[in-house]
């Protein structure tokens, strides 16, 4: 497929076609259907659909995965499935045992890092306004590590005030973050709200406390999008 304006984007598999060897049946070059959403800098979210024979076995896509593609900026619908880019599973495993290893209190009984963060996709879904700036989809794909295709960049943002947000199903409830941004252009600050749901009563204290300085995604054109950056936290 030829792609005349190629820009870095993802796809959101919303389903999925089985991998046939999980049945029994061995197939040397299974098919793959797979319904998505593609999302990429200055594109609109764009339902598409992608069926094809050259699909990685190790490599297969599940509901809710993140696949790096290629999409044309003039045509959402024509993009390009970035295999060599997608982990495997026993890739994402082993990084997966490497983080736990090094993470304080991994192996201490009763501890544990995860989740770090807590997703209300759910909730978020239902909201008539946008969370953060941002869709369901986009906040995963920036969560994800694909904040740069969506305009966002990485900054710092210090905490002013918070307010607890209903319904929320976090063990540590759901916030919303009044925060001073610092411009990553440096250029003056500025205020917005951001919201954060959290694991724990005491992750969600030690995060939003008068003062505290966060990790954060902005984008300076459109000061709304914000969302903290749970990666370097």
């Amino acid at each position: 497929m030829r792609i005349t304006n190629p820009v870095d984007g993802w796809l959101q598999v919303v389903a999925c076609s089985p991998l046939p060897d999980a049945a029994g049946e061995m197939v040397l070059y299974p098919g793959c259907d797979i319904d998505g959403v593609v999302t990429a800098e200055r594109v609109a979210a764009t339902a598409v659909q992608y069926s094809g024979h050259d699909v990685p076995k190790p490599k297969w896509p599940r509901p809710g995965m993140l696949l790096p593609v290629t999409v044309d900026l003039a045509d959402p619908t024509r993009f390009r499935i970035e295999w060599d880019l997608v982990p495997t599973g026993h890739y994402a495993a082993e990084q997966l045992a490497e983080h736990l290893r090094s993470e304080p209190h991994a192996n201490t009984p009763g501890r544990s890092p995860f989740p770090r963060s807590w997703h209300e996709m759910e909730h978020a879904a239902s909201l008539p306004a946008l969370v953060n700036g941002l869709t369901p989809q986009q906040a995963e794909i920036a969560l994800a590590g694909g904040g740069a295709a969506l305009g966002l960049v990485p900054t710092t943002a210090r905490v002013l005030t918070v307010h607890e947000v209903q319904p929320s199903s976090a063990p540590g409830g759901t916030w919303d973050i009044a925060v001073a941004v610092n411009d990553p252009n440096g250029g003056p600050s500025w205020e917005a709200v951001t919201r954060m749901s959290f694991s724990s009563a005491s992750r969600r204290e030690s995060r939003s406390a008068s003062g505290v300085e966060l990790p954060v995604l902005v984008n300076p054109d459109n000061r709304k999008r914000i969302i903290v950056d749970v990666a370097r936290l």
